[in-house]
């Protein structure tokens, strides 16, 4: 393959990256006469950081293999094509604020439309009470302290981050300044006189990306908070579904991404990486970039093993649980009892919002996070439909023989994610940041785990730059 390999400092890490990757996906693999090897890359992943770091290294005259265990590209990023109203089990949408997925978007030809934002109304299910939104500040389930009492229950913790965040930017979370925060995020609420039962209310949201407060670090919530702050104007997805992009990413390598390639073990030597899979087929590269989470990869062989942080922060580093369960409803049952279908509870289903298809059907979406996923992944199939079904009735009785359990996604259960996304438990980000994503050998590390400035989606696609960059300067 004759390549012209781009400048290091056209590599630059940071928003103006956006623009300079969108042209280059846009333009062919062809590059200046060159005689030499071109030198190749092993990409463990196909998620987006995956998927995002091989188009950029295959434009850059390098010869990349992606290997990816499912049977699937997207990673955490899916599209349930085959239930009613397409829901999103991974990443759920993006805003104006996503400027390299839009840019990416853009320059593939994926076209992005209007999301409609969550519903206002809730009902709210506190103490085995059923109480509406605005009844909460004197419903005798509200045993708030009386501060807090005029605040629902999903807005307990920005309350308590919002109004005195001290980080004044998306990268303040790194800074020693800011390291004494650090701590569990229980402890920091609690000195900010947040009271039992707000601290008991917090632990049943799973928008909040943590398992729990206790184990959480405040520095992590303080940071996930600080980006809330510029509100996103317009919710979006991708049209279609959003597992459309790491489609479409896939199509336009130059190498077919190879699927059902489950990694056991990562070999770097002085000259090469060889990468050994579950079907017994071997790869070899001149460089390796791991995406996959921590909580995946520490269950892989690594010759030579990770030393010091960095093999602990492998080892440790919390991914949160989140289960994704559809509900069919054969008729509307809050016609019948006049609540709003949106449900926000204190019991193991936690979040209950409707998802509308193509021909104005609602069914229902329940996600729940931490303790309470962990609990309804230790049941089988038919306890856990029992469960939700019984549960549900209980909340709302019009509900009763009316609701089906019909597909879950347990992220805890995925062998190739093991829990939906990264965050700290208190202390971590002092020990690990700076040394988990490091180069280790001929293996470089990418992914949402390892992103600075952005969360998510955007996180996974900082992530492939700055991967880039690096591979690129050992390279040249």
């Amino acid at each position: 393959m004759h390549f012209k390999p781009l400048k290091r400092r056209e590599f630059i890490w940071g928003l103006g990256l956006s623009a300079l990757s969108s042209s280059l996906l846009q333009d062919n693999l062809v590059g200046a006469n060159n005689t030499q090897r071109s030198p190749s890359v092993l990409v463990l992943g196909a998620g987006l950081s995956g998927l995002y770091t091989a188009l950029l290294l295959e434009r850059a005259g390098v010869k990349v293999v992606v290997l990816e265990g499912r049977d699937r590209v997207g990673g955490r990023v899916y599209t349930l094509d085959n239930l009613p109203g397409k829901p999103e089990a991974g990443g759920q949408g993006f805003s104006e604020r996503y400027q390299r997925l839009l840019a990416l978007a853009a320059s593939l030809q994926v076209p992005t439309t209007q999301a409609s934002p969550p519903g206002r109304d809730s009902l709210l299910y506190v103490r085995s009470q059923p109480v509406v939104s605005s009844d909460w500040a004197t419903s005798t389930a509200n045993k708030l302290a009386e501060t807090e009492r005029n605040t629902l229950p999903p807005r307990l913790l920005t309350s308590y981050l919002s109004p005195d965040n001290p980080l004044p930017d998306e990268t303040a979370w790194l800074k020693a300044e800011y390291a004494d925060l650090d701590i569990s995020l229980e402890q920091y609420l609690s000195a900010k006189g947040a009271s039992p039962e707000a601290l008991r209310l917090m632990n049943f949201n799973p928008a909040s990306l943590f398992n729990s407060i206790e184990a959480t670090s405040a520095l992590w919530a303080l940071r996930n908070n600080q980006r809330t702050k510029t509100p996103s104007k317009q919710p979006m997805r991708i049209e279609g579904g959003n597992s459309r992009l790491p489609e479409k990413m896939a199509a336009a390598l130059k190498f077919p991404v190879q699927k059902n390639k489950t990694v056991t073990s990562i070999r770097s030597s002085g000259s090469c990486v060889e990468v050994e899979c579950a079907d017994g087929s071997n790869f070899q590269a001149d460089y390796a970039v791991v995406t996959l989470p921590f909580s995946v990869l520490r269950r892989i062989k690594i010759t030579p093993p990770l030393q010091g942080k960095q093999a602990q922060a492998v080892a440790e580093l919390p991914y949160t649980i989140i289960t994704r369960m559809q509900l069919a409803v054969r008729r509307p049952f809050w016609e019948e009892d006049g609540f709003p279908p949106q449900m926000w509870t204190d019991t193991r289903l936690q979040n209950i919002f409707p998802v509308t298809d193509a021909t104005g059907t609602q069914n229902l979406f329940c996600i729940t996070g931490g303790n309470s996923a962990r609990q309804l992944d230790a049941m089988n199939p038919q306890m856990l439909a029992e469960f939700v079904q019984s549960k549900l009735a209980r909340i709302r009785p019009a509900s009763k023989g009316n609701v089906e359990v019909t597909n879950v996604v347990s992220w805890g259960r995925d062998p190739f994610a093991r829990g939906a996304y990264a965050h700290f438990a208190p202390g971590q980000i002092r020990r690990f940041q700076g040394k988990m994503a490091q180069p280790w050998q001929r293996m470089h590390f990418a992914g949402e785990h390892t992103a600075i400035a952005s969360a998510g989606m955007e996180g996974a696609l900082e992530s492939a730059e700055r991967v880039v960059n690096e591979v690129l300067a050992r390279i040249q």
